[in-house]
């Protein structure tokens, strides 16, 4: 294969991923809207139960992903609950919610 048809290919390859990291960013931010939308309409002991439970699932999966030694777990669960975080906050009334 020529240089040139690399190159091609890895360009048509760059812009699937491109394309797939755009779709993947537009599911999170509606799932992230609707998320924050239905904690945001709970009455507040209910959210606060909800938040409290899914902050244990995290601490737990966190738990059991160090457990196992597995890095890769570990990082997925911080960035998951980064994201949590900040619905939370937002659906709290806390903080805006970043774009």
């Amino acid at each position: 294969m020529s240089e040139s048809a690399q190159l091609q290919e890895l360009m048509q390859r760059i812009a699937v991923l491109e394309a797939r990291e755009k779709a993947l960013t537009a599911e999170s931010n509606a799932y992230q809207a609707i998320l924050t939308t239905l904690l945001g309409n709970l009455d507040k002991s209910l959210r606060d139960n909800v938040i409290g439970m899914i902050d244990r699932a995290h601490e737990i999966a966190y738990a059991r992903a160090i457990q196992r030694g597995n890095a890769a777990q570990q990082d997925r669960i911080k960035q998951a609950d980064d994201v949590a975080q900040r619905m939370f906050m937002f659906a709290q009334g806390k903080a805006s919610q970043p774009r």
